[in-house]
C-alpha cells in the first residue's frame, strides 16, 4: 500500500514530532495540520510545506523516494491522530516517556520485598479447590503483615473454559482477559438473590475438591459454573436503574469491540467443545463475518453470560487490590504477561490477520535447553504491529497493568526479536526475527505511566547485545534468578546484582530451595524416564559440586551462620537463601510461597505435559500462614530489616 503519511510515529518526550510525508514533489506550498488528541481536544496547526528539509528513502521495492519532513508543533505526552490538509489518510503519533514509571520508593534507591506464588495453588479454609481472588485478598494482607510490598502472581489469562485439562497459564486463549475460574462464588452478590444458586452451592464438592494435593480444573469450573449460571439468571432479573446493572454497563461499554468478540467466540466453543476455531464452518473462522453477528445475537445468554463472568472477575481483582493496599502493600499486585497465546484461542481468532502462520515461537539450544524450545505460540507479523498502529499491544499491557502495581513481560526480548520456528521442524532450524524494539518499548512506557504500573523485563536465555543496557535505560526492571547468577562455577556476590532488577532464589519452572537441595528434581526427571542412569550419575554430581559453590556463597555473606557444619538442613539452606537475596542491591526480592511452605515438587517440569501434574499442584500451607512458617517467619525477620517495610 502506498501511503503518503505514515501509519504511526513514536517519539520521545522532549523530541520534536515529525512526519515523513511523500512524495515531496507533489505537496502543496501550504498546508494545515490538525491534530485530535484521544480526550477530544484538537488542535491545529499551519506549516510550510516547501520549508520543510526533504530527505530520500528507499522504499521496499528498492526505489528511492523523496519526503519531506514536517516538524509538528509541540505535542504533549499521550496519544493523537495527525491528519494533513488534502490528505485522506492519518497518522498515529504516539509522544511516550523516555523512561517507565518508577515507584518513589523505588526510584529514590529503596529495596522492597515480596511473595511470588501461583494463585491457583494457594489455599485457604473452606475455599473450593482452587485459589481465588479471595484467597488473592489473604496473601496480599499477610504478606503486607510481613513488612512485603508486593504479591507476585501467575498469569491470570482466560484459558480454555471448555477444554479446563489445558492449565497452562503460560499458553492461554486470550491474555486480554481473566480467566473466571478465579471467581469465589460464594462472594458473588447475585448468589443471595437466587434461590438455585444457594443449592448449587450447597450441592457443590467443594469440600472433596479443596482437599485434593492438586487442582481438578474440570471438576471445579463445572461446580463453580453451575453456581454462577444460577447467579446470572438472578442478575438478568434485576430493574434497568439497578446500581449493579449500571456497572455491568459501563464495564461492556469500556470494554468495546474487544470484549464482544472475546464474549462471542466463548459462545461459539462452547458450542463446539474441543474443536478449535479453524475447524469450525467457514462463516463463524474470522471475527468480522457476518456469520458471526447472526451467531452472537441467536445465541446472546451465552455471549452476556461470557461477559457477566469478565465483569464479576475484574471487579473480584479489583477488591483483591484493594484489600491489599489498604493493608499496607505499598507496591500492590506484579501481574505476568505470557510472551503469546495458543493458536486456537479467542485471542489468535480475533487477530489472526496479525499472526504468522506455519511457525511458533521458542527459544534457540542453550545451556537450560539444549534441544531448544518450540512453545506452540504464533508469533506477530512485525508489520502488522505497525499497521495496527500498536493499539492491539498497547491494550494488551493496558489490560495486564489493570489493578496493579508491577508487571512481568515473560520473555521480553519479544521486544526486539523473537526465535520462529516452522511448525514440524526442531527448535535448531528456527531464526530470530527483528520487531520494532524503540516503538514497542515507547508504547509500553507510556502504558506503564498511564497506570502507574512498575515495569519487570523477564530476560532469561539468549539476550541480545546491549537489550540489558537499553532497558535499564528506560527503567525496565532485569529478572535475576539465583541459579542463573554465577561467575564462573561459583555463585556471585549478592553485592554485584544490579539495583534495576526483580530478584529470585528461583521460578516457576525450576527447582524449589528444598527440592534442589535434596537433589529431588534430578530424581523425579530419572523416574518419568526423562534421563537414564548415566545422565542422573552426572547430574548428581554436578549437584554436589553446585552445593559446595553455594554453600561457599552464603559463608562468605555471613547468610549462613559460621556455626553451621558443611552439611546443613534444606531449612536452614533455604532460610539463608533467602537472606542472600535480601542482601542483594536489587529492588525487589520476591520469596517463593512454594519455598516458604517447604514444597518440594516444581510447579512445571518442561518438557512434560501429562507426565506430572503440571501447573495443578497446591501449596501445603493456607496464604494466611506462608509468612508463619518456619521459613516466612525468619525470611520476614531478615528481609524487614534488611529492605525496609513496604511503604
Amino acid at each position: 500500500e502506498c501511503r503518503r503519511l505514515p501509519r504511526v510515529v513514536v517519539c520521545r518526550e522532549g523530541e520534536p514530532a515529525r512526519l515523513a510525508v511523500a512524495p515531496a514533489r507533489r505537496l502543496p506550498g501550504r498546508a494545515q495540520v490538525r491534530i485530535a488528541f484521544d480526550d477530544g481536544e484538537v488542535r491545529h496547526a499551519s506549516v510550510d510545506l516547501d520549508a520543510c528539509p526533504v530527505e530520500t528513502a528507499v522504499a521496499a521495492d528498492g526505489r528511492t523516494v523523496a519526503r519531506r519532513i514536517v516538524t509538528l508543533p509541540p505535542v504533549p505526552t499521550g496519544a493523537c491522530t495527525v491528519t494533513l490538509e488534502g490528505e485522506p489518510v492519518a497518522t498515529r503519533l504516539f509522544v511516550v516517556p523516555r523512561r517507565c514509571h518508577l515507584p518513589p520508593a523505588i526510584a529514590d534507591g529503596g529495596r522492597r520485598f515480596g511473595l511470588a506464588a501461583h494463585l491457583y495453588a494457594l489455599r485457604r479454609p473452606g475455599d473450593q479447590g482452587i485459589g481465588d481472588f479471595t484467597t488473592l485478598a489473604q496473601a496480599a494482607r499477610s504478606t503486607a503483615r510481613a513488612g512485603g510490598a508486593t504479591v507476585g502472581i501467575n498469569p491470570l489469562h482466560a484459558l480454555f473454559a471448555h477444554e479446563r485439562d489445558r492449565a497452562s497459564p503460560y499458553h492461554p486463549s486470550d491474555r486480554r482477559f481473566l480467566d473466571p475460574i478465579y471467581l469465589d462464588v460464594a462472594a458473588v452478590p447475585d448468589r443471595a438473590d437466587s434461590v438455585e444458586a444457594g443449592r448449587a452451592l450447597e450441592r457443590a464438592p467443594f469440600a472433596r475438591l479443596a482437599a485434593l494435593p492438586s487442582v481438578d480444573y474440570a471438576a471445579v469450573w463445572s461446580a463453580k459454573r453451575e453456581v454462577l449460571s444460577a447467579c446470572f439468571e438472578a442478575f438478568a432479573r434485576r430493574p434497568a436503574g439497578d446500581p449493579r446493572v449500571a456497572d455491568f454497563r459501563r464495564f461492556v461499554a469500556e470494554g468495546g469491540d474487544r470484549l464482544r468478540l472475546f464474549a462471542a467466540f466463548e459462545a461459539i466453543a462452547e458450542s463446539r467443545p474441543g474443536v478449535g476455531w479453524p475447524l469450525w464452518p467457514a462463516e463463524l473462522r474470522r471475527p468480522g463475518d457476518p456469520g458471526v453477528a447472526r451467531f452472537a445475537a441467536r445465541h446472546a445468554r451465552e455471549v452476556d453470560f461470557a461477559i457477566y463472568l469478565q465483569w464479576l472477575a475484574d471487579r473480584q481483582l479489583a477488591s483483591a487490590a484493594r484489600a491489599g493496599l489498604e493493608a499496607g502493600l505499598s507496591l500492590g499486585f506484579y501481574r505476568d504477561l505470557a510472551v503469546g497465546a495458543a493458536p486456537d484461542g479467542a485471542e489468535a481468532w480475533s487477530g489472526q490477520a496479525a499472526l504468522a502462520r506455519g511457525a511458533s515461537t521458542g527459544a534457540p539450544p542453550d545451556a537450560f535447553c539444549p534441544e531448544g524450545q518450540v512453545w506452540n505460540l504464533p508469533p506477530p507479523l512485525p508489520e502488522a504491529l505497525a499497521a495496527g498502529t500498536y493499539e492491539d499491544f498497547r491494550a494488551l499491557v493496558a489490560a495486564n497493568m489493570r489493578h496493579a502495581g508491577a508487571l512481568r513481560l515473560d520473555h521480553a526480548m519479544g521486544l526486539s526479536r523473537l526465535f520462529w520456528v516452522p511448525d514440524g521442524a526442531p527448535a535448531l532450524e528456527g531464526a530470530y526475527v527483528r520487531y520494532p524494539f524503540e516503538d514497542l518499548l515507547g508504547v509500553l512506557a507510556l502504558e506503564s505511566r498511564n497506570a502507574s504500573c512498575l515495569v519487570v523485563g523477564e530476560d532469561l536465555g539468549t539476550v541480545p547485545v546491549g537489550f540489558r543496557e537499553r532497558l535499564e535505560e528506560a527503567d525496565v526492571l532485569s529478572y535475576r534468578v539465583l541459579w542463573f547468577e554465577r561467575d564462573g562455577a561459583g555463585f556471585r556476590d549478592p553485592r554485584r546484582y544490579p539495583a534495576k532488577a526483580a530478584a529470585c532464589v528461583s521460578t516457576h519452572d525450576l527447582p524449589t530451595i528444598r527440592g534442589w537441595w535434596d537433589g529431588f528434581d534430578i530424581d523425579e526427571r530419572r523416574a518419568l524416564g526423562l534421563a537414564g542412569e548415566g545422565e542422573t550419575e552426572a547430574a548428581r554430581g554436578a549437584r554436589g559440586t553446585d552445593r559446595r559453590a553455594l554453600l561457599e556463597a552464603l559463608h562468605s555473606t555471613g547468610d549462613l551462620p559460621a556455626g553451621v557444619d558443611g552439611a546443613p538442613a534444606d531449612l536452614d539452606v533455604a532460610k539463608a537463601m533467602h537472606r542472600h537475596i535480601g542482601r542483594t542491591a536489587c529492588a525487589l526480592a520476591l520469596l517463593q510461597a512454594d519455598d516458604l511452605a517447604g514444597e518440594t515438587t516444581a510447579l512445571n517440569l518442561p518438557g512434560t505435559d501429562r507426565e506430572r501434574p503440571n501447573w495443578r499442584r497446591r501449596v501445603g500451607v493456607d496464604a494466611d500462614s506462608l509468612w508463619e512458617t518456619p521459613v516466612g517467619s525468619q525470611a520476614a525477620r531478615d528481609l524487614a530489616a534488611e529492605r525496609g517495610a513496604g511503604s
